[in-house]
């Protein structure tokens, strides 16, 4: 397990189950980074909007989904504080991603008494990475479930996060390949869509009517109204072949990668990383 911690003015998630932020690109940062069942650590700043009490402690730590969010589309503005607006009332955090799960420590210790180091100035408009020991050291901290709220417009992402599970297989070559495929046989490599949404996710398969079907098999299309669909495919004469473009067109939207072979980009992004992918 990863986990990125942030400096945060309280435990506002308790109320409104999302962790917000300023620019696109450090929620897209945290999204790149995490996979599923990754943590967010919350920190409290040593600011004055920060209760005393919470100033440079570890309050708690939640999971995320894997979906960018608008806070404006989550939350209306009687929900949010009137100092997050600026003079034309634009909202300063309008960047957002669904927590699924959280806990809070009790009691909530001083940072400086859990971690190895401090934090960073990064942690406090996006996160920052923390090492191995100091992850250990934050499970090992007694902390409680927290019952987030049920908001309709999360609770679709929550049903999501848990549908979307990464489903990579094994490479050509190794053993598990080899024993339901040769390496030898034609194969395609494919990108798969979910629904209309800017997700995709990369692959290669001998059937990939086969292979699509097996993604959506737990996907419950009649309440989502959504399920993965073919979006471009290359046939290749082997299935070594095919696996090499996969990771071509991976490497080329490394920034874009959401976890394992998932991608959160635009069509036209997919599709230009995909032609340049074609020769080796």
């Amino acid at each position: 397990m990863r986990m990125f911690a942030t400096r945060v003015w309280g435990l506002g998630f308790e109320r409104l189950p999302i962790a917000t932020f300023g620019s696109a690109g450090h929620l897209n940062r945290l999204l790149r980074l995490a996979e599923r069942g990754d943590r967010l650590l919350f920190v409290g700043t040593k600011t004055e909007r920060t209760p005393d009490a919470l100033q440079g402690r570890l309050l708690g730590m939640a999971e995320i989904g894997f979906e960018p969010l608008r806070t404006l589309e989550i939350a209306t503005h009687a929900d949010l504080d009137a100092r997050d607006f600026d003079e034309r009332g634009n909202y300063k955090f309008p960047h957002a991603v669904a927590l699924t799960r959280a806990w809070r420590f009790v009691p909530q210790p001083v940072v400086t008494d859990t971690l190895s180091t401090q934090l960073t100035m990064l942690a406090t408009p996006g996160v920052e990475e923390l090492e191995e020991e100091d992850v250990r050291r934050v499970l090992a901290l007694a902390a409680e479930p927290l019952v987030l709220p049920e908001l309709p417009s999360l609770q679709r992402m929550r049903q999501l996060n848990e549908l979307l599970r990464p489903t990579t297989g094994p490479k050509p070559g190794d053993v598990a390949y080899r024993v339901e495929h040769s390496a030898q046989n034609p194969a395609s490599t494919y990108a798969l869509q979910f629904g209309k949404r800017n997700v995709f996710k990369i692959g290669h398969a001998e059937d990939i009517d086969a292979r699509l079907a097996a993604v959506n098999q737990h996907v419950p299309v009649e309440v989502l109204n959504e399920k993965w669909k073919i979006f471009l495919t290359q046939t290749w004469k082997t299935s070594v072949e095919a696996y090499e473009m996969e990771q071509r067109v991976l490497k080329r939207m490394e920034t874009k990668r959401s976890g394992f072979e998932r991608v959160l980009c635009s069509d036209t992004e997919l599709q230009s990383a995909w032609t340049a992918s074609l020769l080796a």
